[in-house]
């Protein structure tokens, strides 16, 4: 098992309690909304350290929880008790999924792509371990435009740095769209926080054809 890095117990310190906060104040019915459509063989990228378990159907075939920061691995671990469904835990990284390929009805992420090295890879990598008709549940905060588009390219750099890899101005939809994803709807919304930053969000399907 590896070791947590500096950057990710600093991360691990503050962010489930930030996000548990902003769930709070109605993002957990949004992923609620979300997660209800996965089935079968489910594959969540980014576990973190838990706050999306509730969320799913109890009569998922599997659902293998990948999580990469040993220090949300733990929480995950303690938290993960509470699901119907069978379950595993298990390190990994996004870039290269240890998986077969179409091993998986369905692969989730939620607010994963902003810290990813090449979310294009990673994207690709989704697609390969979705068998033929799989869905890709996405939960992404986004680059806004206009002014708040020029402000989350200034302070990239410092969140990076604070955040454990997360670019503010990454424009998940666009790499989606370049991918081989056949997008099935896609939501345009808000985060519900004061953090400005990370409010614009997009949420969606995308399928494998």
């Amino acid at each position: 098992m590896t070791t947590a890095t500096f950057s990710q117990r600093q991360f691990a310190r503050w962010y489930p309690g930030f996000m548990a906060r902003v769930d709070r104040a109605g993002q957990a019915d949004l992923r609620r909304t979300q997660l209800a459509r996965a089935h079968g063989r489910t594959l969540e990228i980014g576990a973190g350290d838990g706050l999306s378990l509730p969320n799913y159907p109890g009569n998922l075939d599997a659902l293998i929880l990948l999580e990469p920061n040993p220090a949300l691995r733990t929480r995950l671990t303690a938290r993960a008790h509470t699901l119907d469904a069978p379950h595993t835990i298990v390190d990994g990284d996004a870039h290269n999924l240890e998986f077969p390929d179409a091993s998986f009805d369905t692969v989730t992420a939620s607010l994963v792509f902003c810290s990813l090295r090449d979310p294009a890879r990673a994207l690709g990598e989704v697609h390969r371990v979705l068998r033929p008709g799989g869905r890709f549940l996405f939960h992404e905060h986004v680059r806004g435009t206009g002014l708040r588009g020029a402000v989350q390219d200034l302070v990239t750099p410092v969140q990076r740095l604070l955040a454990d890899g997360c670019h503010a101005n990454r424009d998940f939809e666009s790499l989606l769209k370049a991918g081989d994803f056949e997008i099935v709807d896609i939501e345009y919304t808000r985060m519900p926080t004061m953090m400005p930053t990370i409010v614009p969000l997009v949420v969606g399907t995308a399928r494998r054809s």
